[in-house]
């Protein structure tokens, strides 16, 4: 059965309750709590679960939630464990200690993870997705660039990465005390930490269960846009270790969040590639209309269940 992030209409929707029953109306009660939730409306999703649990369940928590009070617009990258101000990586820390009590307290097991950036590349994903519209992704100059950017990225990862193992090292153990996963969500841009190169190496040195991988479909289609990644191969060497997906669609070369199937990402030939286990979550567009959300689950159900 699939789950519904609230990033569908969170913005729209200012009381929790109204957001859940929006959801409802359409037929899903398993939940994700996204990441742009913000304190009230936290608490009225609250009431609602405690309401004989509402007629929902909570599958996965995403990282910040709720919302921290000084950040007035959704973002979940508005505190990162990569930052080079001490003060800003244990201000994420404790906001992500705070998702974790919400996923227990609403008995999620899931927290989804951004893991930061390395800050004095930003700019570099808009740089590539504007040469690609130029250039194509096979044209010697787009390649040449890319590769620059490649280089480039080698030389500033390993202290962003020493950064993100030593949060981690705290945050798996107290997981695993809450009888959490988290969840590591592979990201679009190529400045994000980490790479799948990076990913593997992580999730290989934690070798805990309690760090798993939480697959993007638009995210990875479009680093496989940028020509960074083959969709499908890393779908099949990232597979021991996923337990979840955010399902959405996407478009050449970096439009995504669309309703499943109305999109390029051939998700008859990838979703066999993982396990049959997994976690799916619709994380949709606000722009996404019921009629069209409930179309693609039919087809999807079709698609998982021949």
């Amino acid at each position: 059965m699939l789950s519904f992030s609230t990033n569908w209409n969170a913005r729209r929707q200012h009381d929790g309750a109204a957001i859940i029953r929006e959801i409802q109306d359409m037929g899903f009660i398993q939940i994700e709590l996204g990441h742009g939730l913000s304190v009230s409306q936290l608490h009225g999703i609250r009431e609602a679960y405690a309401k004989g649990k509402g007629g929902f369940s909570v599958t996965s928590v995403h990282n910040f939630c709720p919302m921290p009070m000084e950040v007035l617009h959704d973002n979940p990258d508005c505190y990162e464990f990569t930052s080079h101000r001490p003060h800003e990586r244990e201000r994420a820390l404790r906001l992500t200690r705070e998702t974790m009590v919400t996923a227990r307290e609403f008995g999620a097991r899931h927290v989804v993870l951004h893991l930061g950036r390395i800050i004095p590349l930003r700019g570099m994903t808009d740089f590539l997705i504007n040469e690609l519209r130029k250039k194509g992704v096979t044209e010697r100059d787009y390649c040449r660039a890319k590769l620059a950017a490649v280089q480039k990225r080698e030389k500033h990862a390993r202290v962003f990465l020493d950064r993100v193992t030593r949060v981690l090292e705290t945050l798996v153990e107290e997981a695993s005390k809450m009888d959490l996963t988290l969840v590591v969500e592979n990201r679009s841009d190529f400045e994000a930490i980490p790479t799948e190169r990076e990913l593997i190496a992580l999730l290989e040195h934690f070798d805990s269960p309690h760090l798993r991988y939480w697959h993007d479909f638009g995210h990875a289609q479009l680093r496989d846009n940028l020509g960074l990644l083959d969709h499908a191969q890393w779908i099949a060497e990232i597979a021991p270790f996923a337990v979840g997906a955010h399902l959405q669609d996407a478009k050449w070369p970096d439009e995504d969040h669309l309703i499943p199937f109305e999109g390029e990402i051939p998700f008859d030939r990838l979703v066999p590639l993982l396990p049959s286990s997994l976690c799916y979550t619709l994380e949709l567009s606000p722009k996404a209309k019921p009629d069209a959300i409930l179309a693609s689950v039919a087809r999807w159900e079709a698609l998982v269940q021949p």
